[in-house]
C-alpha cells in the first residue's frame, strides 16, 4: 500500500475536504428573491466554469478572459499581463462573502464582440438548465462531478449561499426565474 492510499484509507484526505467546506460556508446570508437568485446562478456559475488552479478568497478581485472560446480565470489584471494578454478581456470577478460572484464586465464587451456573443451562448445553456430544472432545489442538488476540487467546493459552497438565502424569503420551492437574456448582460453587480 502506497503512502497515499494509506492515507486515504485512513481518512486523513477526508479531513483536508471537511475543511476545505467549512472555509467556503457562505457567510453574510440575506433573502433574496428567486430573480436576484437566478442573476447569482447566472454569473456565479459563469465563474466557476472557468479554468483556475488557485484557492480564492472572498473580496480579492480576479480577472476573467475567454481564451479560445474557454473562460479562464487570472491572477493577474490586463495591465499586468501587457502584451502578453492570454485572450479576450471579459472583466473582473470577485468572491463575495455569502459565496455568490460578482462580476463587472469590461467596457469593450459590447454587442456583436466575440466575448458578447460568448456570454449570450453560455445565458442560453444556463437558460436552459434553469428552465429544465424545475426548481430550485433541483437545480442546486446537481453536483459538478466535472468539475475540478477547488470549483466543486465553491459550487458547494455557492448551493448552500443560495438555498439558505432562497429560504430566508420563503422562495425556496418556487420554479427558478430566468433573467432575460436582452437585459443579463447588464445584471452583474
Amino acid at each position: 500500500m502506497t503512502a497515499r492510499e494509506k492515507n486515504t484509507h485512513q481518512g486523513k484526505g477526508l479531513v483536508l475536504v471537511l475543511q476545505d467546506l467549512s472555509a467556503a460556508a457562505p457567510g453574510e446570508l440575506r433573502s433574496k428573491s428567486s430573480e436576484e437568485a437566478a442573476e447569482d446562478y447566472c454569473w456565479s456559475a459563469l465563474v466557476l466554469s472557468a479554468a483556475f488552479g488557485f484557492r480564492v478568497t472572498p473580496g480579492q478581485p480576479y480577472f476573467l478572459y475567454l481564451v479560445n472560446q474557454s473562460w479562464q480565470m487570472s491572477l493577474l489584471s490586463p495591465e499586468e499581463w501587457g502584451r502578453r494578454l492570454p485572450g479576450d478581456y471579459v472583466g473582473h470577478c470577485q468572491l463575495r462573502h455569502d459565496m455568490t460572484w460578482g462580476l463587472t464586465f469590461d467596457e469593450a464587451v459590447s454587442e456583436g464582440s466575440s466575448v458578447h456573443s460568448a456570454l449570450l451562448q453560455y445565458l442560453e445553456g444556463i437558460r436552459e438548465q434553469l428552465l429544465q430544472s424545475g426548481s430550485w432545489e433541483a437545480l442546486l442538488r446537481k453536483g459538478e462531478r466535472h468539475l475540478p476540487y477547488q470549483q466543486r467546493v465553491l459550487t458547494t459552497a455557492l448551493a448552500s449561499s443560495l438555498r439558505q438565502s432562497l429560504a430566508l424569503s420563503g422562495h425556496a420551492g418556487v420554479p427558478p426565474g430566468v433573467p432575460a437574456l436582452g437585459n443579463a448582460l447588464s445584471m452583474p453587480g
